[in-house]
């Protein structure tokens, strides 16, 4: 660095500047006291035409006045403003001009003939001397200054080669070249740096001395000469960015930042290479606009506000959402977009949270991002109109690279469309979708805030358990949907029946629920139980059918049941009284009721080890003939003497057994063994006679029931035909189709059918002609009153014609009188069965009765009765029976 220093110490003028003072100095008093109007004039030494001074002190006299015109011309250009030192050195010249023309005067003859001439220069010369006497001190401190401030410029002009060197851009200084005419045409390189030295790819004595064009040839066709140019003519500097392959040709363009500013003949320019700046910056460009177009194109609301909450900008979605356009948000409060109650809330919300006074303004949006929190739940944003909209906000801090906050940004979505999906999964989810109605959980709901408002008020409450009676008649005869429009039908009758403060739900299958509030006694239960029963038995219309439905109600009241569950279950408890008692009723609960229903789980419970426990025994009925009296077959009836309740009747356990899906093992075991044992007695007896089975619909339609009676008959040796299957008509209209698949495989095997309890049902010939069963049974309902009801009579007579007109036998059940006996044998009925002849008997004892009435009626036994002939009589009854 001293070196190159040193190097330009000759640019400035500090030494000749100094020179140039002393010599004029010297000078000055030297060319006084040599002149004629000096007061120590010396004749001697008169510079005149003549050669009379030595030499030496002419050549002295010379260089003085050099010097002083040097020192005169360097103080008139520097100090060309003062109006003092023109006077002084106007003084000067014309001291200088007086003195040189008095000397030549005084040695020519003028000085003789115009001797005035002479004076008139002397006393010129004389004045201006004193003027420039006088004003030398000032000059000279004039002069002094010059010389201070060069010094000083060559001192801050190393300074300025020293920072220009240690300068991290490029630094070039340029000399302004003018043509003839005075116009500035191109720059000289007088300086540059370092850096300037690997910019341009060049060595500095390469370039100094140079003109610009020189170097740079391109730079003619580009604006840039002119801009240079314009900064050298006008003095304002200027700051110039260009992309330019000027200052590195063998590269590729880079971005250079070019300061220019006036020298005092010249310019200089301070280069910065700021290609990775530019880079830098149009990549942030390039991601704000990726990010501006994300923002733009996200379907999300974005809002963006300052510290105080102020909007300053919002995306389309937002604009969307709200129906603003973003001039209208611009500028305002992001609080009036929301509810002042939500506000509210929050605020209370957060100052519980954070222990410290939170305001219903923006102050709520801030308050978590400020601690460095994320702030997302729900709000309520109020649109243009004043329609509100319900929105998931999630509300951030933006901050700087210090980390401080500048703004919040809030992106929400419209939650409308969830909220819908919401309402309408809850509503499925609590509502019946065929009926509308409430389901369990939310009768729940609304049952357990009904107890707590009674228990309030002191007011009852009654849970009311509709079921429909027999309503399974309803589908398996008319289709599932007849039984869908039954359903909807009944659920708008109970509606309408209660008011609007009531609740009607469906529990499932054809089960209703009618929560009744606020009852004044337990009497306005009943009432409403006898509107709801007469109101639901109303004849419905389905197609060209006309069907009437009955219900059975129970009801559990509040407070006698405290809870829920309680309420639930003593309702279904009475309501089952009620299906009990003979179906279309209602029962308020009561506890001799639910121990009934305690005894029924616990029976259940005990048939479940009946079968295990061998608790099960066989009785049989025998069914004797109208013709010769012997009989013909049993019917094998099943007894439970349980361990527990003692001996229980078949019309309490077989419900049990069906509904609880027992009935199909112990109608399997039933099988099994009323086969074995009448096959074990006739062989006893040596005599044939069959056995009548009754089957159960749910074991009837196993899949492998077909496979089950031929094992039963493989087991126990029984021939096909001695067995005889009792099922009822209801099995007959129940899946027809499968049904009557299953009654084709086992009459293969030679096993025959009977239709038991006939008359008590649809009664459909239809059916029993398709079915081709081989035997009905007339219901004992019809025998027991056929000696005292004509109609019973001649429903009895017309089945039994009926029956015989389609080769079909009939047994009539019930049998219990002589005049009973007489009756049907004149109705030509085939086989009785009942008290009078025999109640049902356990093996041994049917042993007995069997040898009792072989020895009794000695004719000739016939186990397979004959087939009724079809007369004239019965033809016609048949006919007239098929009109009706």
């Amino acid at each position: 660095m001293t070196e190159l220093i040193q190097r330009y110490r000759h640019a400035g003028s500090g030494i000749v500047a100094t020179s140039a003072t002393l010599i004029t100095l010297v000078g000055c008093i030297a060319l006084f006291l040599q002149s004629r109007l000096g007061p120590l004039h010396y004749p001697g030494l008169a510079l005149t035409t003549r050669l009379t001074a030595s030499l030496a002190f002419e050549k002295v006299i010379w260089v003085a006045w050099f010097a002083l015109a040097v020192s005169l011309a360097l103080l008139v250009y520097e100090c060309r403003k003062d109006v003092f030192v023109r006077w002084v050195v106007g003084a000067f010249l014309v001291f200088l001009l007086a003195d040189l023309l008095d000397r030549e005067l005084a040695l020519s003859y003028f000085a003789v003939e115009y001797p005035w001439v002479v004076k008139l220069f002397a006393a010129a010369g004389s004045i201006a001397a004193t003027v420039f006497v006088a004003g030398l001190p000032i000059s000279v401190r004039r002069l002094t200054l010059i010389v201070r401030d060069t010094t000083r410029s060559r001192d801050n002009e190393i300074r300025l080669i020293a920072a220009a060197e240690s300068s991290a851009d490029s630094v070039i200084l340029y000399d302004s070249v003018y043509d003839v005419t005075g116009e500035l045409r191109d720059f000289k390189f007088i300086f540059l740096n370092g850096n300037a030295e690997r910019m341009l790819g060049m060595h500095r004595d390469q370039v100094l001395g140079k003109n610009l064009y020189e170097v740079f040839p391109t730079i003619r066709t580009s604006d840039l000469f002119d801009r240079h140019k314009r900064v050298a003519e006008t003095g304002e500097p200027a700051l110039i960015e260009v992309t330019s392959s000027v200052f590195q040709p063998e590269s590729n363009s880079g971005r250079y930042q070019i300061q220019v500013v006036q020298l005092s003949n010249g310019i200089a320019t301070t280069i910065t290479d700021v290609t990775s700046r530019f880079q830098h910056k149009e990549d942030l460009k390039r991601a704000l606009n990726f990010n501006k177009s994300i923002i733009a194109s996200s379907p999300f609301s974005i809002i963006v506000t300052d510290k105080a909450g102020t909007i300053t900008s919002v995306n389309p979605a937002a604009e969307k959402m709200l129906w603003y356009q973003e001039n209208d948000l611009v500028g305002r409060n992001s609080i009036e977009l929301h509810d002042p109650e939500e506000l509210r809330q929050r605020a209370s919300d957060l100052s519980t949270q954070f222990n410290t006074d939170v305001y219903p303004d923006h102050h709520v949006f801030r308050i978590a991002p400020e601690k460095g929190l994320i702030d997302e739940r729900e709000w309520t944003y109020i649109r243009k109109d004043g329609s509100r909209v319900p929105v998931q906000l999630v509300v951030t801090a933006l901050r700087d690279s210090n980390e401080s906050i500048t703004g919040y940004v809030g992106i929400s979505y419209d939650l409308t469309e969830r909220k819908r999906a919401e309402e309408y999964i809850y509503h499925i989810a609590h509502h019946d979708h065929l009926t509308g109605l409430p389901t369990r959980t939310l009768l729940r709901d609304r049952l357990e805030v009904a107890i707590e408002r009674a228990r309030r008020t002191q007011d009852n409450l009654a849970v009311m358990m509709v079921d429909l009676d027999n309503f399974k008649r309803v589908n398996d005869s008319l289709g599932h949907q007849a039984g869908d429009t039954v359903l909807c039908e009944i659920s708008k009758r109970l509606r309408a029946c209660v008011r609007k403060s009531d609740t009607v739900g469906r529990m499932g299958g054809d089960e209703f629920v009618v929560l009744l509030p606020d009852l004044r006694s337990d009497k306005d239960a009943e009432e409403i139980c006898q509107k709801l029963l007469s109101t639901v038995a109303q004849p419905i219309r389905i197609g060209k059918h006309e069907i009437i439905v009955t219900a059975s109600i129970g009801v559990g009241l509040f407070p006698s049941c405290e809870d829920v569950d309680s309420l639930f279950k003593n309702a279904d408890f009475a309501m089952y009284r009620v299906k009990n008692s003979g179906r279309n009723g209602s029962q308020v609960y009561t506890p001799g009721i639910a121990m009934e229903g305690l005894q029924q789980l616990q029976m259940e419970s005990a048939l479940r080890t009946a079968l295990e426990d061998e608790e099960f025994e066989i009785l049989y009925q025998p069914q004797i003939s109208f013709t010769d009296g012997r009989i013909l077959g049993v019917e094998a009836l099943l007894r439970w003497n349980s361990s527990e309740f003692g001996l229980v009747g078949p019309n309490t356990f077989i419900p049990l057994a069906e509904e609880t899906g027992l009935i199909v093992s112990i109608g399997e075991w039933v099988l099994l063994q009323a086969c074995k044992e009448i096959a074990a007695l006739q062989r006893r007896l040596g005599v044939e006679f069959s056995v009548a089975i009754n089957i159960s619909p749910r074991q009837f339609q196993q899949r492998d029931f077909p496979a089950t009676v031929e094992h039963a008959l493989h087991i126990s040796g029984l021939k096909p035909e001695q067995l005889e299957l009792e099922i009822t008509e209801h099995l007959l209209m129940v899946d027809s189709e499968e049904s009557l698949e299953i009654m084709r495989r086992v009459r293969k095997l030679g096993v025959r059918f009977a239709i038991d309890d006939f008359g008590t049902g649809f009664s459909n010939m239809g059916y029993i002609t398709r079915f081709a069963v081989d035997r009905i049974k007339i219901d004992r309902s019809f025998i027991s009153r056929c000696d005292s009801d004509e109609n019973s009579r001649a429903v009895t007579a017309a089945i039994i014609a009926l029956a015989h007109g389609l080769q079909i036998e009939v047994i009539a059940e019930g049998v219990e009188s002589e005049q009973h006996v007489q009756m049907l044998r004149q109705m030509s009925c085939d086989q009785a069965q009942g008290y009078f002849y025999s109640r049902p008997l356990k093996l041994v004892d049917m042993q007995n009765f069997s040898i009792r009435n072989l020895r009794d009626n000695p004719h000739t036994n016939n186990a397979q009765p004959r087939k009724p002939v079809t007369s004239l009589r019965t033809l016609s009854t048949l006919s007239s029976l098929a009109e009706a």
